[in-house]
């Protein structure tokens, strides 16, 4: 009787002791593998899950960031039942609306990072105001030129909203506050550091006398930088990039590139997983557009301790 009782208090024990929260199944679908930013990005995600301390995460992406089928083909391998929530930084905001409806129907909570996707299907859009951004850009590069000369814009792949909202703003800011500074070209280069320095080396020989250029993104930054160093006009246009890698800060440092607009990739995967486990959840975080910052990096600050925090993951 005695060892039934004792049997019967250990049931009773257990079944007071708090039920252990289920882990969240969340999968993470950046633009590429192939690009720093992404690895500033994980570092932000993985803080947040830290916190809540009950998440699986998967993290998969298309090799580039122009190859919008493969990860149109990832997000629908993922769209399954066990999944709870997907991050994803779309690679193309009209071919992605789809099939991000399509997980949404599911009842997979959608969070969208970075870079839009059409429609509202989606329970987050976490990105930087990328139109002030490019304004940042514009304004920058018009002190540089005493707002008079010829610029040239470097876009990445047509579709890609983050780098065409920068791209916009840019020419925008320079329409209506630097009359005087002409856009002679403004030209896709193309979604790798490879395509981007070809679609450069033929920007630069079609616009040899071009005095300011600005590049949306890392891979086109990089690709610019790499075709004017290869043509010996490296320091003698007025560069703005955007974005950072150890080869950008390198060209910032011997005053080849005249200014990098850095974004918080960090602080987006935080904002873009709390949003995600929030929603999983049944609280989505309100309001359904969480903006982040981006900062113009120059040779004159980026050893400032607030600014070298976002240069090196």
């Amino acid at each position: 009787m005695k060892k039934w009782m004792s049997l019967l208090l250990v049931c009773i024990a257990f079944s007071m002791w708090p039920a252990q929260a289920k882990d969240l199944n969340v999968v993470f679908i950046p633009k590429s593998r192939d690009q720093d930013f992404w690895t500033f990005m994980r570092q932000g995600v993985e803080r947040a899950m830290r916190e809540d301390g009950h998440v699986q995460l998967t993290w998969r992406g298309p090799a580039y960031n122009d190859d919008i089928d493969s990860q149109i083909q990832i997000l629908r391998i993922y769209s399954r039942p066990e999944v709870d929530a997907i991050i994803i930084a779309s690679t193309d905001r009209a071919r992605l609306v789809e099939p991000v409806r399509q997980a949404a129907a599911m009842g997979i909570k959608v969070v969208v990072v970075d870079s839009a996707v059409d429609g509202n299907a989606q329970a987050n859009f976490v990105t930087t105001d990328n139109y002030a951004a490019g304004a940042l850009a514009a304004e920058h590069l018009a002190k540089l030129l005493n707002r008079q000369g010829t610029v040239a814009v470097l876009r990445t792949i047509p579709g890609s909203g983050s780098t065409d909202d920068r791209a916009n703003g840019f020419i925008d800011h320079l329409k209506k506050n630097a009359p005087h500074v002409a856009i002679v070209a403004d030209e896709y280069g193309g979604g790798t550091r490879g395509k981007a320095a070809r679609g450069a080396a033929t920007l630069l020989e079609k616009y040899p006398q071009v005095d300011g250029i600005f590049a949306v993104n890392e891979s086109t930054s990089d690709g610019m930088l790499r075709a004017l160093r290869l043509t010996g006009l490296a320091g003698k246009k007025k560069f703005i990039g955007f974005d950072t890698t150890e080869f950008l800060l390198d060209g910032l440092k011997r005053q080849e590139i005249h200014g990098l607009v850095v974004q918080d990739p960090r602080q987006m995967g935080y904002q873009a997983m709390r949003a995600a486990l929030a929603a999983a959840k049944g609280a989505a975080i309100k309001p359904a557009l969480i903006l982040t910052e981006a900062v113009m990096v120059t040779r004159e600050n980026y050893q400032k301790p607030e600014v070298r925090s976002l240069l090196t993951p």
